[in-house]
């Protein structure tokens, strides 16, 4: 005589597996997501770095999209960086603005890539790049949430002369709160601690040879 599963242990296996998937899928995503935040600062941290080496080399810091507005910008990337990551002044991508840092000189291999861009982003592929420029005047970045009028609201640090910040996206998939230029939303950090997929950005600030 044959035996098999009762319908009653199939029914219990089956909801022992769903258990199980229920438990352990969620883990998963949240374990892909801190690794996608660590990658994240890893990544900015070199940038950063690269930044800082270029700034000592060349007295200068990066073309912005903000810069890129001004004839002092314009002169920058003909004279100091030969018009690498120049392009269309109009529709500059981040890793244009971030081209200098491997060509001609190679102070990274690469320009790493935001590992939480929608997939269908064509256009912009890395970290978000501003700075508050010396050769600039007033607001020299579009970044709100770190002008000097709004950090009271922020609880954030203003971003001073010769200070830089990378930005990524961060897990909920939206840069800067869907916030514009100079909006006070704009650049507040993503925290973890809110929830693995809490709004904000991922920051990193440099200046001074100190990442902040």
């Amino acid at each position: 005589m044959k035996k098999g599963f009762t319908l009653i242990e199939l029914l219990i296996v089956v909801a022992i597996i769903g258990i199980l998937a229920a438990i352990a899928v969620p883990n998963f995503l949240n374990a892909q997501i801190r690794a996608k935040v660590s990658r994240c600062f890893a990544d900015m941290k070199s940038l950063s770095t690269s930044i800082q080496m270029l700034q000592a080399d060349k007295g200068v810091l990066l073309v912005d999209w903000w810069d890129d507005d001004e004839e002092w910008g314009h002169q920058r990337l003909r004279e100091v960086f030969n018009m690498v990551g120049a392009g269309d002044f109009e529709s500059r991508s981040t890793n244009m603005i971030l081209a200098p840092l491997t060509t001609p000189i190679s102070y990274m291999s690469s320009i790493p890539v935001d590992p939480f861009l929608p997939s269908e982003e064509k256009w912009h592929t890395s970290y978000r790049y501003g700075d508050n420029d010396p050769a600039g005047s007033g607001h020299d970045h579009g970044f709100g949430a770190l002008f000097g009028e709004n950090v009271k609201f922020t609880g954030m640090r203003e971003l001073k002369t010769n200070d830089f910040i990378l930005i990524g996206i961060g897990p909920d998939g939206e840069l800067g709160l869907g916030a514009g230029y100079g909006d006070v939303n704009r650049a507040l950090p993503y925290d973890g601690s809110n929830g693995l997929v809490s709004a904000g950005d991922i920051t990193l600030r440099g200046g001074g040879g100190i990442n902040q």
